[in-house]
């Protein structure tokens, strides 16, 4: 059985984050994270919660098995009557992976007709899209526009923001996004999407 100590190691490999990282998000010394995950030292609950924030994680699940074995399905008539209120002025995130999922997050995404309020910004990971339906921009940093197609993939890496954009003025873009834990998803504010959960 792990320790305590293994357990948070083990989720800060999981997250892609070194020890410098986390000390800095978390408002925590390098030297005493290092201590934890070596079982060195003790932790008090503030500070658990503290790292557990910065993981994005519940703090049942600093204690879980992170190997523990799972199924997350979502059904194919779900998936056909995905709506969510506002899915017409703005970017639309529906769930197809559990929250306990340590690694990557997917999700159907929906991006209404072009208008700029519904922009998506990647930053501080890795995504990859698959279009379903519709057309895709992107824009990284200091490049020319990427244009994406119904059937085409995109593997992006994104640390100083990433947008998508659906050029089209008429028609939606659906999407499968694929992204790495650490990946964040955010408007032109900075501000996290709201996310659907499918029943399970």
């Amino acid at each position: 059985m792990s320790t305590l100590g293994q357990k948070l190691r083990e989720l800060r490999h999981h997250k892609g984050f070194k020890l410098n990282e986390v000390a800095e998000g978390a408002d925590l010394s390098i030297s005493f994270i290092s201590l934890i995950e070596r079982d060195k030292a003790s932790i008090s609950v503030e500070n658990l919660i503290k790292l557990a924030n910065f993981y994005n994680v519940r703090l049942y699940q600093v204690f879980q098995d992170i190997e523990e074995e799972d199924a997350y399905i979502v059904a194919e008539e779900e998936l056909k009557s995905a709506r969510a209120p506002h899915s017409d002025t703005k970017p639309t995130f529906f769930s197809l992976s559990s929250d306990d999922n340590l690694s990557f997050k997917s999700f159907l995404t929906i991006i209404p007709p072009g208008v700029q309020e519904t922009e998506i910004k990647l930053q501080k990971g890795e995504t990859f899209i698959y279009i379903k339906e519709g057309e895709l921009e992107i824009y990284l940093p200091n490049k020319k526009p990427l244009y994406l197609g119904q059937g085409d993939t995109a593997h992006l890496t994104s640390y100083k923001g990433t947008l998508l954009k659906n050029p089209n003025a008429d028609l939606p873009v659906k999407m499968l996004i694929v992204a790495s834990a650490t990946t964040q998803i955010v408007d032109n504010m900075g501000d996290p999407f709201h996310i659907y959960q499918f029943s399970q």
